[in-house]
């Protein structure tokens, strides 16, 4: 739900909050109206406090029936919080003013959660052609940005193609959230170093470019990106979380925890911050205390959290790591009744138990069982490698990186630095070379994550064949 922080922090709001709040404690009755008292409500759930959210919505409803923010608020709470699409429908339809175009975003809103894309957006034309003109400017911006908010970058782009105010600052705000979905990274940095000459203290456009950079694979300067926005605002949970997945992404899990550990203090009630500081510490081999925060990081998790499905598998390989054996299996049981979960993952992960267990025959009928019920996925093939791996049998591993890489496409990318690791351990010197060479080629990326601690902290991926040769 989007939320006013800074007002939130103004004095209008915190006397009206503090009416609010004084009528609460004494059983008083305190007349704010219902825009007011919806801001409220978006405060308590800010602060997480679902409870006091929820009874000042509510209230607002009974005190004003027919209002369009308070409804508007219990429905995306319906849509997006009870995942119940009929109850957020009722609670939009109970709005008196139909042509408030907050009804108009709500309503479109339900039916883009309901899988109903297409009818949203001719929902959406049809009331654009109904608007005057002095209202299509804002109008038009707004229905790109609920486009936005769902990944419907296309659908997004068409309707920013509408306005022509293309030097407005929220038409570019919204053209790099656009360039940034669609991939379209080059385009994305040029629009936020754009918007960041224009106001280098906006934190919020040294975020989006380190996002950008990231994802492009710029991991050093979306780190520096991030540091720029931490300046501006030391607290901002944002700039601290591509500060933390930047270092992750270099392979610094000390660091990359700390920061982590530190977005967990800022976002209490993200489970993001324990998940990945959980995984952090696993990769530095403190495998108790990752699980640790893994488990705290379930509790938090809401129950449709996406993030469920990693938490369960990082649980699931740990447990078993550590002899855990009944909690691993209970944790893939988890893992096949998400309704996102990949059909092939339960046999890797029973076939790492085995591994774990020295029942190899085992294992390998729980990989062959995935590879032929995926018709051979390179990526399928991929986590087995890395499994057997991971569990020390590295000849083995070797012919399985081997078998991936041998029949790859020319736009598989992963693999390479694994096969790397395969060839140092079993002493095949000119091979690791080779490996290294493609890996750092292939995916720079996981070059960093899987062979960086075999050279100097700070070499980029491109440096390392040069090393070996002049240190070996």
């Amino acid at each position: 739900m989007p939320l006013q922080d800074k007002y939130f922090e103004s004095t209008e709001f915190k006397e009206k909050l503090q009416l609010y709040e004084n009528a609460q404690a004494s059983g008083t009755s305190v007349y704010l109206e219902p825009d007011d008292l919806t801001d409220i409500a978006e405060y308590y759930h800010l602060l997480g406090n679902i409870e006091a959210c929820m009874e000042v919505v509510n209230y607002a409803i009974r005190l004003f029936p027919g209002a369009t923010m308070p409804l508007v608020f219990r429905s995306r709470v319906a849509l997006l919080m009870e995942n119940n699409v009929a109850r957020a429908m009722e609670y939009a339809e109970m709005i008196d003013d139909k042509s408030d175009l907050d009804y108009l975003y709500i309503k479109a809103e339900i039916m883009i959660v309901d899988d109903r894309a297409d009818e949203a957006n001719d929902f959406l034309h049809h009331a654009y052609e109904e608007l005057d003109d002095e209202e299509r400017a804002d109008y038009v911006i707004d229905v790109a940005n609920l486009f936005a908010d769902y990944d419907l970058m296309d659908t997004a782009k068409q309707w920013l193609s509408l306005s022509d105010e293309y030097d407005a600052t929220d038409y570019k705000e919204l053209q790099g959230r656009i360039a940034i979905g669609l991939g379209d990274y080059e385009e994305s940095k040029r629009i936020y170093n754009e918007l960041i000459d224009r106001n280098p203290y906006s934190f919020t456009y040294w975020n989006q470019l380190a996002s950008t950079q990231l994802m492009h694979n710029e991991i050093m300067e979306s780190i520096q990106s991030s540091e720029f926005a931490l300046a501006i605002n030391p607290n901002d949970e944002e700039a601290t979380l591509n500060k933390a997945n930047g270092l992750f992404s270099l392979g610094n899990f000390e660091e990359a925890s700390k920061y982590y550990e530190r977005f967990t203090k800022i976002s209490p009630n993200s489970e993001i911050g324990e998940m990945f500081q959980g995984i952090s510490l696993i990769n530095l081999n403190k495998t108790e205390e990752g699980v640790e925060h893994l488990l705290k990081a379930e509790k938090i998790a809401d129950p449709y959290s996406e993030n469920l499905h990693d938490i369960y598998v990082e649980l699931a390989y740990s447990l078993s790591v550590l002899g855990r054996h009944d909690e691993t299996m209970e944790y893939i049981e988890k893992i096949s009744q998400l309704d996102d979960h990949d059909p092939y993952e339960t046999d890797i992960l029973k076939g790492h138990v085995h591994l774990q267990k020295e029942e190899i025959e085992k294992a390998m009928l729980c990989f062959q069982h995935a590879v032929n019920a995926s018709n051979g996925l390179p990526r399928v093939i991929l986590r087995i490698g890395i499994c057997i791996y991971d569990n020390g049998y590295y000849s083995l591993a070797y012919d399985v990186f081997h078998l991936l890489l041998d029949d790859a496409s020319d736009d598989w990318k992963e693999g390479w630095s694994y096969l790397a690791l395969c060839c140092k351990l079993l002493s095949r010197d000119s091979e690791f070379v080779y490996a290294v060479r493609k890996a750092c080629q292939q995916n720079p990326v996981e070059a960093k994550m899987v062979l960086g601690d075999l050279f100097p902290e700070n070499l980029p991926p491109e440096d390392y064949v040069n090393y070996l040769k002049n240190n070996h």
